[in-house]
């Protein structure tokens, strides 16, 4: 099966804006250009869907996070970030021991036009004149140089990202939940129409349904895509392959191959 399309930051207009109140309380307090939210889960952390009246880009520094935009999975991990104009709505989740951040954006003060959800690469520079921003004080001038200096750094990332389609149908979101949460989880499908109290019959016309393809595929897009991240940073291809649900590593290799198109040993690390 074909891998789902890959995006990247362009000028397209997004379909729909759904901002908060005009009186939403702003991040970002003027005369500044942005502001970073540090954040060390102990446990699972969900954030439920909302959106901002500013920019906003996801980013970590240890682990990783998944964010649902318009029913898509995107996955951010250390060297990338995700960019979530004003006005998107989106919804996330994120393991114990994550080290996230979330940096605001003034976007009256924003020139790009980064008007659809893409992902953008953060060097080690970047993310280190972040941290530093929002945990050291310094005079305004010099904290609206630094800031710029950010945002000239933040450029788009190679397409090596993509995105994994969320079913909608309430009666599977347990499902979809727990295999996003655990790629790893082997349960068949039969152990998920138990556990959700409907027929294995329905499950399997659920995902065709919305996604033309089976539970089994959609597992595996979840599979690579968090092996994608993984490999990324520089993980081998064993311990990938176990954490993604597979028990050998020629059975990772034959899956991965098949769903991207060429072996885990040739993806890219990033500069962490």
């Amino acid at each position: 099966m074909p891998i789902p399309a890959l995006r990247e930051c362009d000028d397209a207009v997004p379909a729909t804006d759904h901002f908060p109140p005009a009186d939403a309380e702003r991040a970002v307090p003027p005369p500044f250009r942005l502001t970073t939210k540090v954040v060390e889960t102990e446990h699972v952390t969900r954030w439920p869907t909302h959106a901002h009246v500013e920019h906003e880009l996801i980013w970590s520094d240890r682990g990783v996070v998944n964010m649902i935009i318009d029913h898509q999975l995107w996955t951010v991990t250390p060297g990338v970030g995700l960019w979530i104009p004003r006005g998107i709505l989106h919804e996330g989740q994120a393991n114990p021991h994550v080290a996230f951040r979330a940096t605001l954006f003034a976007p009256e003060l924003w020139t790009r036009i980064w008007s659809e959800p893409c992902i953008v690469t953060l060097s080690e520079a970047v993310r280190v004149l972040l941290l530093h921003l929002a945990r050291n004080p310094m005079p305004t001038d010099q904290r609206l140089r630094a800031q710029q200096v950010c945002i000239d750094l933040l450029t788009p990332a190679p397409a090596s990202h993509f995105e994994v389609p969320i079913p909608r149908d309430p009666r599977i979101r347990v499902l979809v939940d727990g295999v996003v949460s655990d790629p790893a989880d082997d349960r068949s499908l039969d152990q998920w129409a138990h556990v959700l109290n409907v027929s294995r019959r329905t499950v399997t016309r659920i995902f065709a349904a919305e996604l033309a393809m089976s539970f089994a595929q959609w597992r595996t897009l979840i599979r690579m895509n968090s092996a994608l991240g993984m490999l990324g940073n520089g993980m081998s291809v064993n311990s990938v392959g176990r954490r993604v649900g597979y028990r050998t590593s020629s059975s990772f290799i034959a899956a991965f191959r098949k769903t991207v198109g060429h072996t885990p040993g040739s993806w890219p690390v990033a500069d962490i």
